[in-house]
């Protein structure tokens, strides 16, 4: 049975297929809870929820992570799906099927008859091709794509690449998918990335190619169904054994696979077509344009919408490869619990714009949001109840004023609803909040703690109001902070209960509630006021420029794995006064053997910083930008890619001190890392600059070998 042969019932909502090249970071963790929010919102309103995640494992990236690691691809895969598959599971992305695009007998069948459906339908051919490939993007870019000659979306230069590849018939669909996407029949939220994908359609679409030859594919990703040098396939089918499927094209099949495509087709049929597919803006295109023209040739139903998310920063600061910052989300779900992710994430990042993180955020919103609002609410209406009634939910005489009460709560719950089903997950959970804020005004305004002596009736309808109101919260929060809900549900000694019973006073007379329990801990208040001073010392004082820092040459004794992060390196350092101990985030850009032994540039007066558990005392300095390497393909000067190369020294010796060529250091004691990513160091022409100068020992200027330019961090 296939889509449009019957009406589906239920919900089918995806995350992005990530790249499995590396661990997840908090990127990752924030399409994970906003997917998981809308999902759980369906649920609760009684829908059948299909929920596909997975591992994109079939890319050129990954195989060329396991070369740098010395491992193979499937082991580099096994590992990373297993750490993706892990954080979905601890954060609460509540998946129906974690999908793994080298799953040879549940992803391949599919893909292959998604490609064997588009081949009938003529949309396939085979021709010769020369373009600009990105890696990074694994995509191929026209020169009008490029934004002075990068890669719009990793700033890098493409690879020149010609080869005889499988093309897809891109160029066919333009006209029916500007009318589909025009009328919203594959809505596009928001609008701004609705006008953006109609913008490029009405450019001109071109034929786009699906695979990539076993050689510059070394032999990874699912074979392409053919004629030529045919072997037998999963599916049965015969196999070009020349050719791989373009990841994209393997990759956006996972949304057909995870529900049954291929190997399952009765439970394809009751899912399919995709509710929600939710997104980052960086890949908009191919789920925009490439995926819904691949599914009308492939005959097909379209998905029914497309979130766009935006990107996450991290108090407004890119994250450094070789300072080992990329905030990892098992670190902050472990330091300050699961459900306060989850709410700082979804409170604070826009759901269709970049947005930033910080953990003094995460730290004000829980002291000042989740206790002063939900916290407060469940205890003090469960504490009131076991102190003074018993535990026992008593009678209730409504007075208009109630009666206004609920109808206004009732209305909260509406916007709620209504915003979830527009998929304005920050705005929904906002309301949320503004219900949790009217029900701690009715408690103060009505004063409990003062009528139970003299009114016990009132008062006790004041608790009956009131405990309904906090299985409200405990129903209204699910979607965002499941366990907390489920806490909650379990103080009230009841069953978690469904959207429909939300602004109805259900809970009756005479039930027993259970004891009270803390949901949400006040956190470390010295830590945020630490942080709030620093913030305000940052504004009062002048800019850090170089003669700040104090750099000095180093000789690496030791390298060794961290002990509890895969990123990391701790290396032993000699300086001119003894040895330090630095952690640098240099695992998959070096050996520790090509490290060994080298002199390179350490700040020295850098805060004391814990990476992981691990104490380091200064940084160790590289340069992240642009590495010319020799062209593989065609003639002229060679293309560059993405590097990053730690500044070694060759004549300096160990204790040298390096300054502005002419220029004289006046380091202070101590700075933080703010303090030296404000100071701008570049790397331009092969010559590591600062406001405009050279850096240099006394014996030596600061070159690198391979980077050309770039920032030193």
């Amino acid at each position: 049975m296939y889509p449009g042969e019957h009406m589906k019932s239920g919900f089918y909502i995806t995350t992005a297929i990530p790249y499995v090249n590396a661990a997840p970071h908090l990127g990752h963790a924030l399409e994970f809870v906003q997917t998981d929010a809308l999902a759980r919102f369906q649920k609760s309103l009684g829908k059948d929820i299909a929920l596909v995640t997975g591992a994109d494992e079939n890319s050129l990236k990954n195989v060329q992570a396991a070369e740098k690691e010395g491992i193979t691809t499937i082991a580099l895969c096994d590992r990373n799906a297993a750490i993706f598959r892990k954080m979905a599971e601890r954060i609460g992305l509540s998946f129906t099927s974690f999908r793994r695009t080298s799953n040879k007998d549940e992803h391949w069948p599919g893909v292959q008859r998604l490609w064997a459906a588009c081949g009938k339908a003529g949309d396939i051919y085979r021709k010769k091709y020369r373009g600009l490939y990105c890696v990074g993007c694994e995509a191929f870019y026209e020169e009008s794509d490029l934004i002075d000659g990068l890669c719009p979306e990793h700033r890098t230069v493409p690879e020149v690449v010609e080869e005889e590849n499988y093309f897809f018939r891109l160029s066919k669909y333009q006209a029916k998918l500007e009318k589909l996407i025009e009328r919203d029949e594959l809505k596009i939220i928001p609008t701004t990335r609705k006008n953006e994908v109609l913008s490029f359609i009405k450019s001109g679409l071109k034929d786009f190619s699906i695979s990539r030859s076993i050689k510059r594919a070394k032999g990874w990703g699912v074979p392409v169904p053919g004629s030529q040098s045919p072997v037998s396939s999963p599916g049965g089918e015969t196999q070009d054994t020349g050719q791989i499927m373009y990841v994209w094209f393997d990759a956006l099949g996972t949304y057909l696979t995870g529900i049954g495509y291929g190997t399952d087709d009765a439970g394809f049929g009751n899912s399919w077509p995709a509710d929600v597919h939710v997104i980052g803006k960086g890949i908009l295109r191919f789920h925009a344009v490439y995926w819904p023209a691949i599914l009308l040739s492939a005959g097909l139903d379209l998905p029914k919408g497309i979130l766009v998310h935006g990107y996450i920063t991290a108090e407004g600061q890119k994250m450094s490869k070789t300072l080992g910052n990329v905030i990892d989300p098992f670190y902050l779900m472990e330091k300050y619990g699961v459900d306060q992710l989850r709410y700082c994430l979804l409170s604070e990042v826009p759901t269709f714009e970049d947005g930033d993180f910080s953990e003094k955020i995460l730290i004000e919103k829980n002291n000042n949001e989740l206790i002063a609002n939900v916290g407060n609410l469940v205890n003090r209406t469960i504490v009131f109840l076991n102190n003074n009634f018993e535990g026992v939910v008593p009678k209730q005489k409504f007075d208009d004023l109630d009666r206004k009460f609920f109808e206004e709560q009732s209305k909260v719950v509406e916007n709620i609803t209504k915003n979830m089903e527009d998929l304005k997950i920050k705005d929904g959970l906002a309301q949320v909040m503004h219900f949790a804020k009217n029900a701690n005004r009715y408690f103060q305004d009505n004063k409990p703690w003062e009528t139970v002596k003299q009114d016990s009736v009132r008062a006790g309808t004041v608790l009956h109001v009131l405990i309904n109101q906090v299985k409200d919260v405990a129903i209204l929060i699910e979607p965002f902070m499941p366990q907390s809900s489920e806490k909650v549900f379990k103080q009230l000694n009841i069953e978690p209960r469904k959207w429909r019973d939300a602004g109805k006073p259900t809970v009756d007379a005479g039930h027993h509630i259970g004891k009270p329990e803390i949901i949400f801990v006040k956190m470390d208040e010295k830590a945020l006021l630490e942080a709030r001073q620093n913030a305000e010392k940052v504004k009062t004082e002048p800019a850090p420029s170089f003669s700040d820092l104090d750099l000095e040459v180093g000789e690496i004794l030791s390298v060794e794995k961290h002990p509890d992060a895969e990123k990391l390196f701790v290396e032993k350092v000699r300086l001119g006064d003894g040895e330090r101990q630095i952690v640098s985030g240099l695992v998959g850009h070096y050996l520790p053997e090509e490290l060994v032994g080298k002199k390179v540039v350490i700040v020295r007066n850098l805060k004391p910083a814990k990476l992981r558990g691990v104490e380091s005392h200064g940084m160790l300095l590289a340069a992240e930008g642009r590495e010319k390497v020799p062209p593989k393909v065609g003639k002229g000067a060679g293309i560059e890619q993405d590097a990053v190369e730690v500044l070694f020294l060759d004549k300096s010796l160990i204790g040298d001190k390096i300054s502005l060529k002419g220029g004289k250091q006046s380091p202070k004691k101590e700075i933080d890392f703010r303090d030296f990513e404000k100071v701008k160091i570049e790397v331009r022409d092969f010559k590591v600059l600062c406001e405009g100068k050279p850096l240099a020992t006394s014996k030596e200027e600061l070159k690198t070998r391979n980077v050309k330019e770039g920032s030193v961090c």
